[in-house]
């Protein structure tokens, strides 16, 4: 019985440090987006979530440490809104799916998207390995490029290095969209932002990966 509550013990210790760095993480993001990078510093985020410089350190380690953090959760947040997507339907649809899960993950969680893409943090560039967490989450568009590939329309099946060639244009024209988007440059009367990138999808899409054409 001891055993277990010590277990127990430790799990709620373990969840409530996972928490704790969520919300500090969270709290930087909103700091950043308030304030600019030059307001990122240890002394003015432990202002910020009220606690010491030497919890951030232990926590982070330093600065760096920090925005790796940031970098990683906010790639594993657009992982789960991508896993999110309902995999039903034409690979097509998935695909502009997808890009729409992606689209939304940028314009709600912005500053996490612009560290993670948009060099938001000059003198940050992240390791090898956190580059191929990012990568790992093209993973599903890869699949459903894959899964467009018909007798009708690609004789020959796609392979892997293919897909991820026609995934990267795709993810390209979608975050091309996204950064012109944050930077305010989509406000065109009667059309949405979300409407004009499926348009520009579509074209892409319809072009590299035809729908076959129905039997007579």
């Amino acid at each position: 019985m001891p055993k277990n509550g010590i277990t127990n013990y430790r799990d709620a210790q373990d969840l409530h440090q996972q928490e704790l760095r969520k919300g500090i993480l969270d709290d930087t993001s909103d700091l950043l987006m308030r304030e600019g990078t030059t307001a990122l510093s240890m002394r003015r985020i432990a202002q910020l979530v009220s606690c010491s410089t030497t919890v951030l350190y232990t926590m982070f380690g330093n600065k760096q440490g920090l925005v790796d953090e940031l970098y990683l959760r906010g790639f594993e947040m657009l992982r789960q809104a991508i896993e999110a997507v309902p995999c039903s339907g034409h690979p097509q649809d998935y695909i502009y799916a997808l890009c729409a899960a992606y689209h939304n993950f940028a314009l709600t969680h912005a500053t996490y998207y612009a560290i993670m893409f948009l060099k938001i943090m000059p003198d940050y560039t992240p390791s090898k390995e956190n580059l191929e967490v990012g990568e790992k989450s093209l993973q599903f568009l890869i699949k459903a490029v894959q899964d467009c590939a018909t007798p009708q329309t690609i004789p020959e099946a796609i392979s892997e290095s293919e897909a991820w060639e026609i995934a990267r244009i795709i993810w390209a024209t979608v975050h091309g969209h996204v950064g012109l988007e944050l930077a305010g440059h989509f406000g065109y009367p009667g059309v949405s932002s979300q409407q004009m990138l499926k348009r520009a999808l579509q074209a892409i899409v319809e072009q590299l990966l035809p729908t076959p054409n129905p039997i007579p």
